[in-house]
């Protein structure tokens, strides 16, 4: 036999070596397995045998926390557990026991701005792909650091182009589950266009969003325009976006449009948890208008993350 077989105190020994476990920018983990939370990165892993893991089953949220809080917290927290129950998931323990986890662990990561990728998972219990194998869901909350906003870094805003793949279909469109290979494939495509984003259209020829993000559009009278969500997940940022134009006023339409309507547009926006408020400037090589609205948005939003009544 050539592979070798470790013992405990080397496999101990690998980890105090640093090398297995996470990356430096891994903050906190909590795993419910433990009941507990590691800082140390060589500590944070989970089990192969979890369901999560080798068959993609469960879902997940990402959390924004800025502004000396968790933003939009009990948004992502209906839309996790609705999540949940359309797979036949459910927390391994209440809602409360959750976000005083998660308060804990961004406390526990001290920063002023940092994000949390919560997972919940079918659990531990073998590697079929029976959910019945699981006897109890598992829930991992990992705080890591956040990148700068993408209009720091891109201040003369985004470029993206038309994606060529098919979106998922059905009900698994609008539920955040741990499948992201379409997404993934998404990005993968701005990458090689050398862009920053790609964006969906369905069956019907219908824009959906991109990513990681949502997509909206304002047109020449000002209405802020965004798809309803029938193939793709409704965005929590989106949707608290749109909460704040129509209280400033803004008239809100909610109807699905076509790529081309893109470019008849005033202005098209990027929403999302990590780009805000992003203006398109660019869609397949072609210009798009860009005008005040996706700053004033911004500014609304910032407003709201910093001066929060939650």
């Amino acid at each position: 036999m050539k592979t070798p077989c470790w013992s405990m105190d080397e496999i101990l020994s690998s980890l105090s070596e640093g090398k297995e476990g996470c990356g430096p920018k891994s903050l906190v983990m909590y795993s419910s397995l433990r009941g507990a939370m590691v800082t140390d990165p060589r500590g944070m892993f989970l089990p192969i045998e979890d369901h999560l893991v080798h068959r993609g089953d469960g879902v997940f949220e990402t959390l924004l926390f800025e502004g000396g809080g968790v933003y939009n917290l009990s948004a992502h927290l209906e839309r996790l557990i609705r999540s949940a129950s359309a797979i036949g998931l459910s927390l391994p323990f209440g809602e409360a026991q959750v976000i005083q986890v998660i308060e804990d662990c961004f406390a526990q990561a001290g920063k002023s701005r940092s994000l949390a990728r919560v997972l919940l998972g079918r659990g531990t219990g073998g590697f079929s792909v029976d959910p019945a194998e699981s006897v109890q869901s598992s829930l991992y909350v990992m705080v890591y650091e956040a990148p700068p906003p993408f209009m720091t870094t891109h201040p003369e805003g985004a470029r993206a182009v038309l994606s060529a793949v098919p979106p998922k279909s059905g009900g698994l469109a609008t539920i955040k589950t741990c499948n992201y290979i379409p997404n993934a494939m998404m990005k993968a495509e701005a990458n090689a266009a050398g862009v920053h984003f790609a964006i969906g259209v369905d069956a019907e020829g219908f824009v959906t969003e991109s990513a990681t993000e949502n997509i909206a559009g304002v047109d020449r009278e000002g209405t802020l325009i965004y798809p309803p969500p029938t193939s793709h997940l409704p965005g929590t940022t989106l949707q608290r976006v749109v909460a704040l134009a129509a209280s400033e006023g803004r008239k809100i339409e909610n109807r699905a449009f076509r790529p081309s309507e893109l470019f008849e547009m005033a202005e098209v926006l990027v929403v999302g948890t990590t780009t805000y408020v992003t203006p398109l400037i660019e869609l397949d090589g072609r210009a798009i208008s860009v005008g005040p609205v996706a700053g004033e948005l911004h500014r609304l939003l910032m407003a709201d993350i910093y001066n929060r009544e939650e």
